[in-house]
């Protein structure tokens, strides 16, 4: 017989159970190919959406796949696991990052930290989440260019274990909302209340233009989560913290995905007008450094 010719481990069982777990995997990919593509031709879901039920859908069938495993192959699992005992601990101490990854996924999702298309912050990266799975999240990078560090935009992969050992902050947790701070620095020489009126301008301007979304979600939090009302208008705040610099702080309610756009149309604005106080104290041919 095929039987006598193969090796000592394989029996009847073992090829039945390879069989079952071939279809069984074969069946999984049928179901997942399916709803994906159900999905992807569904026109009246959103992007963001359309990546979160993908995500999930893949997660899941994954989870059934490991499960689905471990019924097929239990008498072969217990009888490697009673072998295994002595070497359980080597093998913990291999995959301790991967089992940390696996904590890590379990924490997320039990704590809801965040999903598919939040903003989030952990370990000092900022980024728009666009993937999630048992190891790993990854992120579109949306940190603030500066002068250190000019390159955005890059996809970053963060292993789950970091969500055991850093606070993860999510700006869209509370919806597409959220107050930032645009800080400028100026000399103490320039008129720092006309940069403030001109800031607080500017500010208004830019709420003005989603006022009426930004009341609706007021509402929806004091209604979902029982808060108070949240900062409506922009507000800004002094502080002289070194005697050559007067630092202006404005804070306002902006879209979580414009925060950039506004903070330069408030800068530019503080710029222009500090420019142009700076050439009153300087000659013609001095051009001081901008602001901000």
């Amino acid at each position: 017989m095929i039987l006598d010719l193969l090796p000592g481990f394989i029996d009847a069982a073992f090829i039945r159970d390879l069989l079952i777990t071939g279809v069984y995997f074969v069946v999984l990919m049928s179901i997942r190919f399916g709803i994906g593509h159900t999905i992807l031709k569904r026109e009246s879901l959103e992007p963001e959406m359309k990546r979160r039920w993908l995500v999930s859908v893949r997660n899941i069938i994954f989870i059934l796949f490991l499960l689905g495993l471990a019924l097929i192959w239990a008498r072969e699992i217990e009888t490697v696991a009673v072998s295994m005992v002595a070497v359980a601990a080597a093998l913990v101490l291999a995959t301790r990052e991967m089992i940390l990854c696996l904590l890590g996924a379990l924490y997320r999702s039990s704590t809801n930290a965040y999903s598919i298309g939040d903003r989030i912050e952990i370990n000092g990266l900022k980024g728009q989440v666009i993937d999630t799975d048992m190891l790993s999240t990854t992120v579109i990078e949306v940190t603030q260019a500066s002068v250190t560090k000019g390159s955005v935009g890059r996809v970053v992969t963060i292993p789950n274990s970091q969500l055991l050992t850093q606070s993860v902050f999510n700006a869209s947790r509370l919806g597409r909302f959220g107050m930032y701070t645009v800080v400028v620095q100026l000399p103490r020489n320039v008129d720092w209340q006309a940069a403030e009126a001109v800031m607080l301008q500017v500010a208004r301007d830019e709420i003005g233009r989603y006022a009426g979304d930004l009341v609706k979600h007021a509402r929806e939090l004091q209604r979902q989560h029982g808060l108070g009302v949240p900062l409506l208008t922009p507000r800004l705040r002094v502080a002289l913290h070194n005697f050559e610099y007067t630092e202006l702080q404005l804070y306002l309610p902006v879209p979580i995905n414009e925060e950039f756009e506004i903070e330069q149309k408030v800068v530019r604005a503080v710029a222009a007008v500090t420019f142009a106080s700076a050439q009153k104290h300087y000659p013609a041919h001095y051009k001081p450094d901008s602001a901000g």
